[in-house]
């Protein structure tokens, strides 16, 4: 008997690392864009309720109370301000599609007609 691996052997080996490490990276694959489709959300939420607070300083109608699917429609249609130094200029969320609105909604709050963010995105 000599003392080494066979052919056979060796390449068993080299197979179950193969299959071990395809499972591993689509795991690791499907797990990250989960993470990445969190974090877009995230920062659609943000802009959405940085122009919100700009457009109400600016006095424009755009709330739809109780509404903030509507009320974030609204701001990527684009409303005009009404007092002060942003009287005449346009707020609009040029960069979000409507189909991107329900998981940038799920962190943000509607409180007392104002459209707060949410870290932990657990808003209905």
């Amino acid at each position: 008997m000599s003392a080494g691996f066979s052919m056979l052997e060796l390449l068993t080996v080299i197979c179950l690392v193969g299959i071990f490490s395809s499972i591993a990276l689509g795991w690791y694959g499907g797990n990250q864009r989960v993470v990445v489709a969190s974090v877009v959300n995230q920062r659609n939420a943000q802009e959405i309720v940085s122009l919100g607070v700009y457009a109400t300083l600016g006095g424009a109608d755009f709330v739809v109370p109780g509404d903030k699917l509507a009320t974030a429609a609204k701001l990527i249609g684009g409303v005009t301000g009404k007092q002060g130094m942003w009287k005449d200029k346009l707020f609009s969320l040029t960069n979000i599609r409507p189909s991107d609105l329900p998981g940038a909604l799920s962190f943000v709050k509607f409180e007392s007609d104002l459209l707060l963010y949410d870290p932990a995105g657990r808003q209905p």
